[in-house]
């Protein structure tokens, strides 16, 4: 036996893993594909979700889209609008906390791009931009009135200096930092219709309609935004389709009184099947089943979106033929709309739904011309159910809601909460509490900036 030669025994340990990008690696021309498929990752995480709950379930849970045939109590709290005191943790706490860290990366990234691509106007920059606005768009949407953005190094450290902590935000201003960001990405790539839906979708939310609409003039009917989604691991995965598969949430139908028809309608928009013992056997499972496999992607932005925006611009302004026009245009080509939002699953969708157990020729087939209803209110609940059904399960329920229950003073209708969102009797038993948006996590207990009693849960 030969001895070895001299050497340390601790380089006999340090393996060279191929996997692994170090911030030296990625903060290089050569290192940013894999920097940029990150930010972008994290985002499907924060948004999406990494095949469990995000943002796209918790939105659904709260407003009328889901209920929960789940045993789990975070979720029944959500889902009955009485969730749990700050510090207790509930089901949306991860969205937050996944949302954060896709906003944080997403700049990252977009400032990298811009320090190290030779391309003028890189357009992926563009992207990385506009998803960032995506992200306060989603908290703005989803939490309380009193968003809390720290900020941290460039290594990614949290900045424990006392600048970096950041106190509470309103919701409007949070959408003000939205558009901010889909601006910017217009100045990189002008005709990005990533960033012109998410502009348009921020101003609607404080009640700019004309200036949405302005936005999204020129986004076509058939562009679309897919989040991919993936069978290769559990991050992956479509959150939706793994959700159901085990039973957790189900389709709702005119829940709480005041939620839209989603089953009863039968409508081509939103195939659905069931019912089936959800994972507590004695609540009832339906499932959506557009998301129905782990590797369905979701729509983020689309142009069925841009004139749905331009639509409700119309009526606003006062013009009901312009505003009936948009939406029967839409309606008059469903089932290509439907194919291009959902290329991998429609076809298949429509053919369980029409298979499903109690479902008769006509059920989810041709949608027919809208007329005009007549009042005002009645446009309007038209509107928002023509909005329901068209964006069902892409993370937009939740911020309609709010909307519709938001003070005219600060871009909303103002109806009363109990009026728009679920109430009366639960399905687990007691009735339905008043919350109208989630909690901000207890992590925020370390930032001496932030107050969590100006979180309030009743305020839209």
């Amino acid at each position: 036996m030969l001895p070895l030669a001299a050497c340390s025994t601790e380089d006999l340990l340090q393996v060279e893993d191929p996997t692994f990008a170090s911030p030296e690696t990625l903060n290089t021309v050569a290192g940013l594909p894999t920097l940029i498929a990150g930010a972008i990752g994290d985002f499907q995480v924060g948004y999406s979700g990494p095949g469990g709950d995000s943002f796209l379930s918790v939105a659904a849970l709260i407003s009328d889209e889901f209920y929960t045939s789940d045993t789990f109590p975070t979720r029944a709290v959500t889902d009955q609008r009485a969730q749990f005191p700050f510090g207790l943790g509930n089901t949306s706490d991860g969205a937050f906390n996944f949302l954060q860290q896709a906003r944080r990366t997403l700049k990252f990234a977009s400032d990298a791009v811009s320090r190290l691509s030779t391309t003028p106007n890189d357009p992926r920059r563009a992207q990385l931009l506009s998803l960032e606005g995506y992200t306060y768009t989603a908290l703005a949407e989803g939490f309380c009135g009193n968003i809390p953005f720290s900020r941290t190094t460039e290594a990614g450290a949290p900045d424990l200096t006392g600048t970096g902590f950041g106190a509470g935000v309103g919701t409007l201003q949070v959408f003000d930092s939205a558009v901010v960001r889909f601006n910017e990405a217009l100045s990189v790539q002008s005709t990005n219709n990533l960033a012109r839906v998410g502009k348009g979708r921020a101003l609607l939310n404080q009640g700019k309609f004309q200036e949405a609409a302005a936005a999204v003039a020129g986004v076509p009917d058939n562009f679309v935004f897919l989040l991919d989604h993936s069978a290769n691991s559990s991050r992956q995965y479509n959150p939706i389709f793994a959700l159901q598969d085990n039973g957790r949430y189900s389709v709702s139908d005119t829940e709480g009184t005041n939620g839209a028809p989603f089953r009863s309608a039968r409508d081509p928009r939103l195939p659905w099947t069931g019912p089936t013992p959800g994972f507590d056997p004695n609540i009832p499972q339906f499932k959506n089943q557009l998301y129905q496999s782990f590797d369905t992607d979701v729509p983020l932005a689309s142009g069925v979106e841009a004139r749905l925006i331009e639509a409700e611009a119309a009526l606003q302004a006062g013009n009901t033929a312009l505003w009936l026009q948009r939406l029967n245009a839409l309606r008059a080509n469903v089932t290509a709309l439907m194919t291009v939002r959902y290329p991998a699953t429609y076809a298949t969708a429509l053919a369980r739904a029409r298979a499903n157990t109690g479902s008769t020729a006509t059920d989810f087939g041709a949608l027919a011309p809208l007329t005009d209803p007549g009042s005002a209110a009645a446009r309007v609940n038209l509107m928002f159910q023509e909005r329901a059904f068209w964006l069902y399960n892409t993370g937009t329920r939740l911020g309609d809601l709010r909307r519709l229950s938001r003070a005219t003073s600060q871009g909303g209708y103002g109806r009363p909460t109990n009026t728009v969102f679920p109430v009366g009797a639960y399905i687990r038993g007691g009735v339905y509490g008043n919350e109208v948006n989630f909690p901000v996590p207890f992590q925020e207990v370390n930032n001496p900036q932030y107050d969590p009693a100006q979180c309030n849960l009743t305020q839209p």
